[in-house]
C-alpha cells in the first residue's frame, strides 16, 4: 500500500476513512480520488461553533465556587470522598465548542463519449507525503490535487478532453445563506452553529443555529479549461478574527478575499501553482526522514513516521488553532468529543514530536494557542479557585474556554492543564539550539504564572507534604474501602510530577537569569522541599492516588498519566523507580486505544525495552476494522483508531519512534536505545537531540554504521557526550557545521 514517503491505494475511496488528507495549516481536504467524480471533504481550521461568549452565562461564579471548594475539602478530609466529588461537579457548568466541517466539493467529469475516460484497470492513487500532493494516474492522464500555502487555495487539475462536460457541486451540513453559480464557478456562504452542545448531551438536534453569534465561511470555486486540462481553484475564508476573538469579520470582506484568492490562483495556471506550492513547503516537512529495512512491517512503520509528520505540519500554522483531536480533518458537525482539544493528553501528545522530529509550524501554533489560554485562564483561576496565575481544565477550544466542563469529575475536575502545556513548551524549546539564557528569558514569565496558580492550589497533607486539591488522575477511578467508585484524590501521581517539573524549571531559569529572589521562584523553591516525587506502593507499582493500592475500577485503564515523569518527563530515574514503572506498565497491559499505544511505546522505549516496543508497535500497525468490530489499529487510510479516529495516535507514534532512536533527557545523546526488531536496520536524517543537535545516522542489524551531528543553534555549540550501548565518546561541536563521528565511539573527537 505504501513506501516510506508515499501512500498508495489501488482504487478510489468509497468512504471518508479511505480518503487521503491534504492541508496547508489552515485549509484541509480529504481527497477521495475518483477521476470521474472527484470529491473533496473540506475543512478550515478557523471554522468553529459558537464564540468566546457563547457559554459565559452558564459559568460558575466566584461566590458559588468558594463554598463548593471549601466544603468539598472538609468532606474529603472527613473521608466522605464520594460526597466531596459530587459537590465539585458544581464547578463545571458549561462546555467548549465544536470544530466544524465546511462541506463536500464534487467535480464531475462527463466525457462526450460515455465509454471514454478513465479505466479502472489502469488506476493508481498516491499521496506524496514529502510534497503534499495527491495524484491519481489513469490511462487518460494525471489528476493532481494540492492545498497550496503559497496561494491559499485547494487546486485540482485533471484531463478534460474536447467535448467533456464538467459540473461543480457543493453540499454542506451548515446553514446556507448565499449561493451563486455560473459558467466560471460557484460561490457559497455558509453559517456555522451558534452553539455546539457536546455529543454527550445528545445528537445534532441539540445544536443551536441562531444567526447571531455564529461564524460564516465563504467558499469560492473558479474553473477553466485550457490545453485539454481542467483547473479548479477553491478558496475558503471565514469570519475569523483571531484566537480568543469574536468571529465577527464582515461577511463581505471574507467573500471578497476568497474571490480574489480563487481568481488569482486560476490566472496563474496549473504549472505555476504547482511550482509555487513546491517552492513554499510546509515548515520542517522535508527536514526529517526515516528509512527502514525494505520489508512490509518496517516499511509501513517508516510510512507512519512520515505520515504523522505530514499530518501535524499540514494541520498547524502559527497564529491559528493548533491540530485538534482530528488534526485538520473532520466530517461531522458534532464529531466525537467535538473534535476540539482534550488537554489532559491529546493536545500535548499532538506536540510531543514537534521538537525531536522538528515540526516548527506546530510548535508556533501551540505557543500562540497557549498564550491565548493564559489570558482567559487568569479569570478562571481567580473566579473558581481564588488563585493567581492561570489554569485550563481538560477541554478547550480556540475561543479560550478554560473552565471545567459540565460533567463527571473524573475528567472535568482537573485544573493542571496549564502546567502540562507549559511543560510541553519547555520541552519543545529544549530542542531548539537557542542559548539557555534566551530560552529562560522567554519562558520565565509564563512559568511564573503557571507556578503561581499551582502554589495557590496546594494544601498541607496529613503527613506534612504539600498536595494539590482538587485532584484526579485523568479519567481513571478507584474504589474506596466502603465500596464507592470515585476519582477524587489529593496530590495525584500526575500532579506531583507536573508540579516538580514546572517548579524545578522555574527555579533553574530564575537562577540562570540572576532572579533567584523572585517571589514566585522563591515560593517554588520552598515548596519543592515538601512536594514528594514519585512514590512506590506496597505492590511495587507507582502510586496513582493518595491511597496505597486501592481496588481499581479498570486496572488496564488507557491513561498512564501517573507515569509521565518517565515519559514525556525528563527525569533520570533510580533503579527502584524504573522497576516500579515496569510493574505499573505490566499491570496496565498492552491492549489500549491508539493514542495510548503510542504513549506506552514511548514509555517502554525510555525503559530500554525493545521487546515491549515491538509488541506495542505490532498492535499499533494492525488493521482497526475486523469482522468482530473496531479496535485500536489503523483504518484503510492509515488514520489511527481510538476507535473512532483520533489523530494523537498518528502523531504520538512519531515521537515514540524517535524515542527508540535518540534519547537526550539524561544529559547525553543516546543512540539506538530501544531498537526493536522492526527497527533493526535503517537510517534517519534530521532528528533532534537536546539541546539542539541534529542527528543523521544509519545502522544495520542493530549496529551503528554512520553518524553525523550538527548544532542547530548557538546554544548547542560545545562538547557533548554521545552513547550507543556501552560505548561513549565526547564530541566537540565548535560551530554549526556538520561533524562526522567515528561509529566505534572510541576516544575523543576534537
Amino acid at each position: 500500500m505504501s513506501s516510506s514517503r508515499t501512500i498508495r491505494c489501488p482504487r478510489p475511496a468509497s468512504r471518508w476513512l479511505e480518503a487521503l488528507p491534504l492541508g496547508n495549516g489552515r485549509i484541509g481536504a480529504m481527497v477521495w480520488g475518483d477521476p470521474r467524480r472527484a470529491c473533496f471533504s473540506l475543512n478550515d481550521s478557523t471554522l468553529w461553533s459558537g464564540t468566546p461568549t457563547t457559554t459565559q452565562r452558564w459559568l460558575t461564579s466566584a461566590e458559588d465556587a468558594a463554598p463548593i471548594r471549601e466544603r468539598a475539602r472538609e468532606l474529603f478530609q472527613a473521608g466522605e470522598i464520594a460526597q466531596a466529588q459530587t459537590l465539585l461537579e458544581g464547578l463545571g457548568a458549561a462546555w467548549s465548542q465544536a470544530y466544524q466541517p465546511v462541506g463536500e466539493l464534487v467535480v464531475t467529469l462527463e466525457p462526450e463519449t460515455p465509454s471514454a475516460g478513465s479505466s479502472t484497470e489502469d488506476y493508481e492513487r498516491l499521496l506524496d507525503l514529502a510534497r503534499g500532493e495527491h495524484v491519481v494516474r489513469t490511462d487518460d492522464g494525471e489528476h493532481l490535487t494540492l492545498v497550496s500555502a503559497a496561494d491559499e487555495v485547494l487546486v485540482h487539475a485533471a484531463p478534460c478532453a474536447s467535448g467533456t462536460r464538467f459540473a461543480l457541486e457543493l453540499t454542506s451540513p451548515l446553514v446556507e445563506e448565499q449561493r451563486t453559480a455560473d459558467e466560471h464557478g460557484l460561490t457559497v456562504v455558509l453559517r456555522a452553529p451558534s452553539d455546539g452542545v457536546p455529543t454527550r448531551h445528545g445528537d445534532m438536534a441539540e445544536l443551536a443555529w441562531d444567526p447571531e453569534g455564529a461564524s460564516r465561511v465563504a467558499v469560492v470555486v473558479r474553473t477553466r479549461v485550457q490545453d485539454e486540462r481542467l483547473l479548479v481553484a477553491c478558496a475558503i475564508v471565514t469570519t475569523w478574527q483571531g484566537l480568543g476573538q469574536q468571529p465577527d469579520r464582515p461577511v463581505a470582506e471574507a467573500l471578497a478575499e476568497a474571490t480574489e484568492q480563487a481568481e488569482a490562483a486560476l490566472a496563474r495556471g496549473e504549472q505555476e501553482l504547482r511550482r509555487r506550492h513546491r517552492d513554499a513547503p510546509l515548515p520542517g516537512l522535508a527536514d526529517v526522514t526515516l528509512e527502514l529495512a525494505d520489508s512490509e512491517e518496517p516499511e509501513l512503520l517508516s510510512t507512519m513516521f512520515a505520515y504523522g509528520r505530514h499530518l501535524l505540519a499540514s494541520a498547524s500554522r502559527p497564529g491559528l488553532p493548533p491540530a485538534t483531536l482530528q488534526g485538520l480533518w473532520n466530517e461531522q458537525v458534532l464529531a466525537p468529543w467535538n473534535s476540539n482539544y482534550t488537554v489532559n493528553i491529546n493536545l500535548e501528545m499532538n506536540h510531543w514530536a514537534a521538537g525531536i522530529a522538528h515540526i516548527p509550524g506546530a510548535a508556533g501554533a501551540l505557543e500562540g494557542y497557549v498564550a491565548m489560554l493564559r489570558e482567559s485562564g487568569r479569570e478562571t483561576a481567580r473566579r473558581l479557585y481564588g488563585a493567581s496565575g492561570w489554569t485550563v481544565h481538560h477541554n478547550s477550544d480556540p475561543w479560550g474556554y478554560t473552565d471545567p466542563v459540565e460533567g463527571d469529575p473524573k475528567w472535568a475536575t482537573w485544573p493542571m492543564g496549564g502546567l502540562w502545556l507549559e511543560r510541553e513548551l519547555d520541552s519543545i524549546a529544549s530542542f531548539s539550539g537557542e542559548d539557555p539564557a534566551v530560552i529562560a528569558g522567554r519562558r520565565l514569565p509564563a512559568l511564573r504564572e503557571a507556578a503561581a496558580f499551582a502554589l495557590d492550589l496546594l494544601h498541607e497533607g496529613p503527613d506534612g507534604t504539600l498536595v494539590t486539591f482538587p485532584s484526579t488522575s485523568p479519567e481513571n477511578e478507584w474504589i474506596t474501602a466502603g465500596g464507592e467508585v470515585v476519582s477524587l484524590t489529593e496530590g495525584s501521581g500526575m500532579d506531583r510530577w507536573l508540579l516538580r517539573e514546572v517548579l524545578e524549571s522555574l527555579v533553574a531559569k530564575a537562577q540562570l537569569l540572576g532572579r533567584a529572589d523572585d517571589d514566585v521562584a522563591s515560593r517554588a523553591a520552598a515548596a519543592l522541599e515538601r512536594i514528594p516525587g514519585p512514590r512506590v506502593g506496597t505492590d511495587g507499582r507507582i502510586l496513582e492516588w493518595h491511597v496505597d493500592g486501592p481496588d481499581e475500577v479498570e486496572p488496564t485503564h488507557r491513561h498512564v498519566s501517573h507515569l509521565g515523569f518517565e515519559y514525556p518527563g525528563a527525569q533520570h530515574l533510580s533503579p527502584e523507580l524504573s522497576d516500579a514503572v515496569v510493574r505499573s506498565m505490566e499491570a496496565r497491559g498492552d491492549e489500549a486505544t491508539g493514542w495510548s499505544l503510542a504513549w506506552k511505546t514511548s514509555l517502554w522505549a525510555r525503559l530500554h525495552r525493545p521487546d515491549k516496543v515491538q509488541d506495542l508497535l505490532t498492535l499499533f500497525l494492525r488493521p482497526a476494522e475486523t469482522a468482530d468490530g473496531e479496535r485500536s489499529g489503523l483504518y484503510p487510510n492509515l488514520f489511527s483508531a481510538h476507535p473512532p479516529f483520533q489523530i494523537d495516535g498518528n502523531i504520538g507514534i512519531v515521537a515514540a519512534i524517535a524515542e527508540c532512536l535518540v534519547q537526550s533527557h539524561r544529559g547525553e545523546i543516546e543512540l539506538l536505545p530501544a531498537l526493536a526488531p522492526i527497527l533493526s536496520t535503517g537510517s534517519v536524517r534530521g532528528l533532534r537531540a537536546r539541546p539542539g543537535i541534529e542527528v543523521d545516522m544509519s545502522w544495520a542489524d542493530g549496529a551503528l554504521t554512520a553518524l553525523r551531528l550538527r548544532a542547530v543553534g548557538p546554544g548547542a555549540v560545545g562538547t557533548h557526550r554521545v552513547r550507543c550501548g556501552q560505548r561513549s565518546i565526547e564530541v566537540e561541536l565548535p560551530d554549526q557545521s556538520p561533524a562526522e563521528v567515528d561509529t566505534t565511539l572510541k576516544g575523543r573527537r576534537l
